[in-house]
């Protein structure tokens, strides 16, 4: 008892802390976030380099300073709140990824192929290509402002089908959907989205399995017009070997992904009380003045 005692009563030093319990410097930026992001929604947005949040395999770099807000308001205008605004607030609260990682530079596979975005699990979505984005159109011929807008839409089009992936894991889409069409192949990237939409697949990605067909049909939908979306359908044209068209196999292309676009919206309704045609017109309207 006496040496308990006596053990309880000294006090070792046990040294400075690792934790760092500071209060952490907050720039412009991080103001930003806090205020658009953070308190909203709960959002944590990191976008300094932290090798812990990323593939240290591959060869990346971090997001330059001055496009991460233009990047993030524009976000917040394309996707954010037309879901928000559609789904209802609390819909994005629920659902929207809790950490988005910005990175600057190219996300190369062994095989050439890029990779525009990662969700994991509901929790994170990584977006990759921000440095090559410029949302300063002034000054552009029309030309210019098509070739700029290319990879932005590429970027928000991987935020739909990154969010498409979060739905449909938390609620799985109709079992009917994987029976439309037939044809999924680990290969996708030996056909052109042109040779895909002839199979009833809006893009070659869409190939990869019945949940990338699921979100990259949502995607496609929803960064374009629907002007623009049934052009799109009702220029599918298969021709035969004397280069005529072949009336009935384009039907049955165009007819396959019209099915597909009907499926996901009584899926986008029921589920989740979206109609995916405002929700479309929302983000067009977006799109388009950012266009112009």
């Amino acid at each position: 008892m006496s040496i308990l005692f006596a053990s309880c009563d000294k006090e070792e030093d046990l040294g400075k802390s690792l934790i760092d319990t500071s209060t952490p410097e907050l720039n412009d930026v991080d103001e930003w976030i806090r205020e658009n992001y953070t308190y909203p929604y709960n959002v944590e947005v990191k976008y300094k380099w932290d090798n812990s949040e990323l593939d240290n395999t591959k060869i990346l770099t971090p997001t330059t300073l001055e496009r991460v807000i233009p990047f993030l308001d524009k976000m917040k205008g394309i996707w954010v709140d037309p879901y928000a605004n559609n789904g209802g607030p609390d819909f994005m609260k629920a659902f929207i990824p809790k950490q988005i990682v910005l990175v600057g530079s190219h996300n190369y596979n062994d095989n050439g192929s890029i990779v525009l975005g990662q969700a994991e699990g509901g929790r994170k979505i990584t977006i990759f290509d921000l440095n090559y984005i410029n949302f300063d159109l002034s000054g552009m011929n029309d030309w210019e402002r098509r070739k700029a807008m290319e990879p932005i839409l590429r970027v928000f089009k991987t935020m739909h089908h990154e969010f498409g992936h979060i739905l449909h894991q938390t609620i799985a889409y109709p079992v009917e959907y994987k029976k439309l069409t037939v044809g999924y192949t680990s290969n996708w990237m030996n056909f052109s989205d042109s040779d895909a939409r002839k199979m009833g697949f809006i893009t070659a990605y869409s190939l990869l399995n019945p949940d990338e067909d699921f979100v990259e049909m949502l995607s496609e939908f929803l960064t374009r017009s629907n002007e623009d979306w049934n052009e799109l359908i009702d220029k599918i044209k298969i021709y035969d070997d004397s280069w005529n068209t072949d009336e009935a196999a384009s039907e049955k292309a165009r007819g396959q992904i019209r099915e597909k676009e009907k499926m996901i919206a009584d899926y986008m309704l029921q589920i989740w009380k979206i109609d995916i045609y405002k929700l479309q017109a929302d983000i067009a309207e977006v799109l388009d003045g950012l266009g112009n």
